[in-house]
């Protein structure tokens, strides 16, 4: 029975092996959400559970969260921070960067489509309630970006690319190529996954999940070069937060009902992205193509190098 035993434990590592953690990560991700849904229901808050709102994605960030961080400790046998989430003044100030890099993205691609003539402003600062300001609006979209910036990155990167890493540590190839290989194999499938987690959008296609995956490839360079998710989650939180709450994109087929520009998309929908919006186009392409750039520039002046982060890819368990 050994050989049955080492197809499930992990005996240097002293825990469950890369696979099953993923598949019991997603059992738990389903047994929390069951629980807290359960839970919402006694005391009338059923529904609360999901949905592109603040409460929502607050809900959404809950249950990622709460199973991550129990997988961690019982199957990972690490701290939650060592997905990425330390803490530390260089920590914030990279958060900052990454806000400001999304920020610059989106505002190009509105700018480009806007001069080119793709987009017509048919109006501003909509969406409000009667009577109420503007920028309390904007509080609800705010935090509900907040907290699916957070726990899709998590997720996605945090989770989901830190335990492919090290499950495909091909340590036989040499100190250098096997956590690179693994890395950048591990980059795919979980960019892969999260293109798949959106394809079931508002007017997602074929083409807007690829899309969307060459984003969660752009996405994971602010981790894979800091070992941190820092970038990521500021890049995600300002792409959406600018691209439908700004400038009026959808944002990944969801319209948004609070936006400074209430805006008419035109041009051909392989270049805009359409009715999915702008990462589903040919601009959004090229905008996750100058991120990629930034994000280099960024990390070479902060850091002095540019490099893979190959600790990713090697156990950092407890044992």
């Amino acid at each position: 029975m050994t050989w049955l035993r080492e197809l499930f434990w992990n005996e240097d590592d002293r825990r469950v092996r890369a696979l099953w953690r993923l598949i019991l990560h997603t059992l738990a991700l389903v047994l929390v959400a069951i629980t807290l849904s359960i839970a919402l229901e006694l005391v009338g808050l059923g529904g609360s559970l999901g949905g592109l709102s603040a409460v929502g994605a607050s809900m959404a960030a809950v249950v990622v969260g709460l199973a991550t961080w129990l997988c961690t400790q019982a199957l990972d046998r690490r701290e939650l921070a060592e997905l990425g989430l330390r803490l530390t003044p260089r920590w914030w100030l990279d958060l900052a960067v990454g806000f400001a890099i999304g920020a610059i993205l989106m505002s190009a691609i509105f700018v480009v489509e806007l001069g080119a003539g793709w987009l017509t402003i048919e109006g501003r600062y909509v969406g409000a309630a009667p009577g109420q300001a503007f920028a309390l609006a904007l509080v609800d979209p705010w935090l509900t970006f907040v907290a699916v910036a957070f726990y899709e990155e998590l997720l996605s990167r945090g989770y989901h690319l830190r335990n492919l890493a090290e499950g495909l540590h091909f340590a036989r190839l040499g100190p250098k190529l096997g956590p690179n290989l693994a890395l950048i194999l591990a980059t795919l499938i979980a960019a892969s996954v999260f293109g798949l987690m959106h394809a079931g959008n508002n007017n997602a296609t074929l083409i807007s999940s690829i899309n969307v995956g060459l984003a969660g490839c752009m996405l994971a360079l602010g981790l894979l070069w800091t070992g941190e998710l820092a970038l990521p989650i500021g890049l995600h939180l300002s792409w959406n937060f600018f691209q439908g709450n700004v400038f009026g994109f959808p944002v990944s087929g969801n319209p948004m009902e609070v936006r400074v520009f209430d805006v008419v998309q035109g041009g051909d929908p392989s270049i805009t992205g359409g009715a999915f919006g702008p990462e589903a186009g040919l601009i959004g392409l090229a905008a996750m193509l100058a991120g990629a750039g930034l994000l280099a520039l960024w990390v070479r002046l902060s850091r002095g190098e540019l490099r893979l982060w190959r600790e990713l890819a090697q156990p950092s368990g407890r044992g």
